[in-house]
């Protein structure tokens, strides 16, 4: 059911800051109309209602479940401190360029059914290591904001980004010394039709 409210009424229906609504009001996310220098909005309460605040947090391995523990804990209590209500928090044990988690394969699914208000993440790359940007643009088609919170330790930052660049190198390093395997084995076989042709 859709109904006209005002910038109050619209806040606290759909938990958004001031700046976000008038953010999404310029990008035409909102019908609005103005009566006797009041500002209305049409919002559809039906939506309203199952849209939540998903608390995101992450780490790359199981070493760093007090990481994970903390970020929870800031996070909620930054929640609060600014007049959120967490309905769901999300965690993830893996690497920011595994492209296959499940809490984040869970928080894209909950995004596309239109069930999120708001992705809240201590530092931009609990979400993704690389292509931040994708992920802000598409959850902003589904009226889903990012609130970056910028937790994180600049050292905790390096440190995971080095581990990530190891596990790149060891992975190609890997499959470059399985596809050298192959070419030996392949040219060991070939040798060994040739030596039996020759003894025939």
């Amino acid at each position: 059911m859709e109904q006209w409210l005002n910038s109050k009424e619209v806040r606290t229906k759909l938990r958004l800051s001031s700046q976000n609504l008038w953010r999404l009001t310029n990008k035409g996310h909102f019908k609005t109309k103005t009566v006797h220098g009041t500002r209305y909005y049409l919002v559809d309460l039906d939506m309203s209602d199952e849209k939540q605040n998903i608390i995101y947090c992450r780490v790359s391995n199981t070493k760093q479940k007090d990481d994970l523990d903390r970020q929870e804990k800031i996070l909620r209590e930054y929640c609060v401190s600014n007049g959120l209500k967490p309905d769901k928090v999300i965690r993830d044990v893996a690497s920011g360029m595994n492209e296959n988690r499940n809490g984040l394969n869970e928080l894209i699914s909950l995004v596309i059914e239109n069930k999120v208000n708001r992705v809240i993440i201590s530092y931009k790359d609990r979400l993704t290591r690389f292509g931040f940007d994708y992920f802000k643009n598409l959850f902003e088609k589904f009226n889903t904001q990012i609130e970056v919170v910028n937790l994180t330790k600049e050292e905790d930052f390096q440190q995971e980004l080095t581990e990530d660049l190891i596990s790149i190198i060891h992975h190609f390093s890997m499959k470059m010394y399985s596809d050298r395997r192959k070419q030996l084995k392949q040219l060991e076989r070939n040798l060994e039709k040739v030596d039996n042709n020759e003894n025939l």
